[in-house]
């Protein structure tokens, strides 16, 4: 599993939109988004790196990330 820190993830709205576009990748994602510690955990065949990328042009920085 994938774990991402995302600056500026402060709705539900925001965890919408990073969860679909993440979807729109890899249909048979597990997506988790903690909205309160700004949390985003993926269980996906993806790398990191593209994962991170996409939340990114999502418009949320990703400031970390780590295989928890």
């Amino acid at each position: 599993m994938l774990e991402f820190q995302v600056e500026n993830l402060s709705c539900g709205s925001c965890a919408n939109v990073i969860s679909r576009a993440i979807k729109t990748i890899d249909p048979n994602v597990q997506v988790s988004v903690d909205v309160a510690s700004q949390i985003v955990r993926v269980e996906s065949g993806r790398s990191g790196k593209e994962l991170a990328n996409l939340i990114e042009e999502c418009g949320y920085p990703v400031s970390k990330s780590a295989v928890v």
